[in-house]
């Protein structure tokens, strides 16, 4: 190892680590705004999900090599795997054939329309019948699910684009007054006592044209629950929620033409409805809803995003050891509870002690940083409960122990030189400030007997109570790396185990593929840590 020549900006990571961004291509029109977008594992799980804007998505991931995860647009159903972090284009495919599909069988009596947790709109978006003119004002027979309270039972579909109007969503839409001013409806099953979110899109045609949303046990009670209020230029949302009173078997969705800024007789675009459950009431659809029985809690997400975070040490800084790095490894795994904005409201920690390899005793911190590795201005730490303190010293730091020897319940070293045991495990729960916001923890190491000792990863800083004359001494040539660009921890992300090097084994007899990892800056042998020289690891979980 001490022989490896490494770029000085190696950041000794072993993972799928960094920026996605999502760009997608929309040919067909699909409503993209506000939705969900994940990224799943290959058992179709969701292991993080964001909000797309402005046709774009963004996420900080941390991903296995040695598995496979997609990103996944829940709408259409399009997946596209994830080779690497960086900018990727996604292309959408179209709801519209599944919308035709629902309506005609809902129509046909085939399945059934009264549910309270799959849209229970026909025809939401004004696709049926599909029109072959710009416009046509057609009887409400022929418009599946829809129904109007004018006297000529006549409803007005636009084709997308017809004089610069495009569709929200799909290649139609409706225009609220026909030939004459009146309520659009459609009436629907849901089932008493549930909670529904509903949302449409709305938009003006000559002006500023106002409508109204309602809903209630008929048309004519049903209650005004927004004003939608919009000009020409673009379309706009409106979303809300309500409580089908017990009792209520059946229950209208109603539009009504309040002005326009023309002729009574026209105005007031609507496309994309939707209606979508929401059984605990957190302003997040139970289908997109991680939690959906918790009002506190929306969204889980994870660190690492998939699999479980290796960090091994080295603990002779700034002497060099033997690069076995097995004189602490431990891994890592972290539950991230989010509220609807996506802010943290708590995260549950299990870290495993899996090998000691020093004589010397350490103990374990934490520091938590911003996903770009910045730090906080300000502390996001409320309270921590478990198994670690919060640091005095350091906002936003966490002491797990001050000696690993003293925390595990049986002394054992797990590399070789010492008594095989099951690693202990170290859990704690962390609960944020409402201040907080997306995070990455840093493991570190310190010397029991001096807490200003510390070893860091390369990529990392010291703490504010780090003694820092201690740097460019000996063989550190800067922050934790020596002359030749080797590190004192590294970092290793993946699905399965680990087995450490057997003490005083070099890492590249215990991984004859690390060395060709490091020197191609990570490029190649990316899954270095799937070959080891079983003769010269130690499994602990055997």
């Amino acid at each position: 190892m001490s022989q490896l020549i490494v770029d000085a900006g190696f950041n000794w990571v072993s993972g799928l680590k960094g920026d996605l961004d999502i760009y997608l291509v929309n040919p067909n029109n699909v409503s993209t705004e506000r939705e969900i977008i994940n990224i799943i594992n290959d058992q179709g799980s969701v292991i993080k999900r964001t909000l797309i804007s402005d046709g774009k998505a963004h996420f900080k991931i941390d991903l296995p090599q040695n598995s496979q995860y997609y990103i996944q647009f829940p709408v259409t159903g399009d997946e596209k795997l994830i080779s690497a972090p960086g900018s990727v284009e996604m292309v959408l495919g179209s709801t519209i054939e599944q919308e035709f599909t629902k309506s005609a069988l809902i129509s046909s009596g085939e399945i059934e329309s009264c549910t309270s947790c799959d849209n229970p709109m026909i025809n939401s978006g004004g696709e049926f019948p599909i029109i072959s003119s710009n416009y046509t004002i057609i009887h409400q027979d022929n418009v599946p699910g829809w129904k109007t309270t004018a006297t000529d039972k006549k409803i007005e579909i636009w084709r997308s684009g017809f004089q610069g109007v495009p569709a929200q969503e799909g290649n139609q839409f409706f225009e609220l007054n026909a030939n004459q001013v009146a309520h659009l409806y459609q009436e629907l099953c849901l089932e008493p006592g549930s909670t529904i979110m509903w949302s449409v899109w709305h938009r003006g045609r000559s002006g500023v044209d106002v409508g109204e949303v309602r809903i209630g046990a008929t048309v004519e009670s049903a209650s005004v629950l927004a004003t939608m209020t919009d000009g020409n230029t673009a379309w706009g949302y409106y979303s809300g929620t309500y409580t089908v009173p017990e009792g209520q078997n059946t229950t209208f969705f109603v539009f009504t033409s309040v002005s326009s800024a023309g002729s009574a007789s026209y105005g007031n675009f609507l496309d994309n409805f939707e209606i979508r459950c929401d059984y605990d009431g957190d302003g997040i659809p139970d289908d997109e809803d991680d939690d959906p029985g918790n009002e506190e809690v929306a969204f889980v997400s994870y660190f690492p995003t998939s699999g479980k975070q290796i960090v091994a040490f080295e603990d002779l800084w700034p002497s060099t050891g033997d690069f076995d790095f097995n004189d602490l490894t431990m891994s890592n795994q972290v539950k991230i509870n989010k509220n609807r904005n996506f802010i943290p409201l708590t995260a549950e920690f299990t870290i495993s002690i899996d090998a000691i390899g020093a004589s010397i005793h350490n103990g374990i911190g934490m520091m938590l940083y911003k996903e770009d590795g910045e730090a906080f201005n300000e502390s996001i730490i409320a309270s921590v409960s478990g198994d670690a303190i919060l640091d005095v010293n350091n906002a936003n730091g966490l002491i797990l122990a001050n000696d690993v020897f003293a925390v595990i319940d049986q002394y054992y070293q797990n590399n070789g030189s010492g008594p095989t045991a099951i690693p202990d495990t170290l859990k704690f729960t962390v609960t944020f400030n409402s201040n907080a916001e997306d995070f990455i923890p840093e493991l570190y190491i310190f010397r029991s007997a001096d807490r200003t000792h510390e070893i860091h990863r390369n990529n990392f800083p010291a703490t504010s109570v780090m003694n820092q004359n201690l740097f460019n001494t000996v063989d550190d040539n800067g922050h934790y790396k020596t002359s030749n660009g080797l590190p004192w921890g590294l970092e290793i992300i993946l699905e399965g185990q680990y087995k450490s090097p057997k003490e005083k084994v070099d890492m590249l007899l215990a991984y004859p593929q690390f060395g060709l990892w490091a020197t191609s800056n990570g490029t190649q042998n990316v899954r270095w840590y799937e070959s080891p020289v079983e003769s010269n690891v130690f499994n602990i979980f055997q």
